[in-house]
């Protein structure tokens, strides 16, 4: 979701839906972690070939092909990942800071729950149209105002 977008969510989380979540979500974060520095690795392995002198030889066009295809792949299983969280309403901000959002109203507002990696429960949240800078801290207070 995109700055000034207007927000419509099949579903809101409370704190307590978010944090039944976190087991799943940590572990295709860090399949994105994997895919992204396989990613890069591919990337980088594919401009070192392209730039040797030796491009015109049939293994290198070859070598090329396949690092060009596996780029590809590698690309297509993230977004499958991604988009397969967020048909659930979880939201991925950044892979490589192990950033995540779920959808909740607090006050009658919509805003994000957000988790960073390493944390262990939601505890903050921040407005739709901010980011994870802006969070704020989650008190008991907020639980009561959290539906879905």
């Amino acid at each position: 979701m995109r700055r000034g977008e207007v927000a419509v969510f099949k579903k809101y989380f409370s704190i307590e839906e978010a944090n039944e979540q976190l087991p799943a979500v940590r572990e295709e974060l860090a399949h994105l972690q994997l895919l992204q520095r396989q990613l890069r690795s591919t990337y980088n392995h594919l401009q070192t070939l392209k730039k040797s002198k030796l491009e015109e030889s049939r293994k290198i066009k070859d070598d090329i092909f396949i690092l060009e295809s596996s780029i590809e792949f590698l690309q297509i299983e993230a977004d499958s990942l991604i988009r397969q969280l967020e048909h659930e309403n979880i939201y991925i901000k950044s892979v490589s800071h192990g950033l995540v959002d779920f959808p909740a109203i607090v006050e009658g507002k919509e805003v994000f729950l957000c988790w960073k990696q390493g944390e262990e429960y939601v505890t903050h949240y921040h407005e739709i149209s901010t980011s994870y800078e802006n969070r704020k801290k989650i008190f008991a207070t907020d639980d009561d105002q959290l539906g879905e």
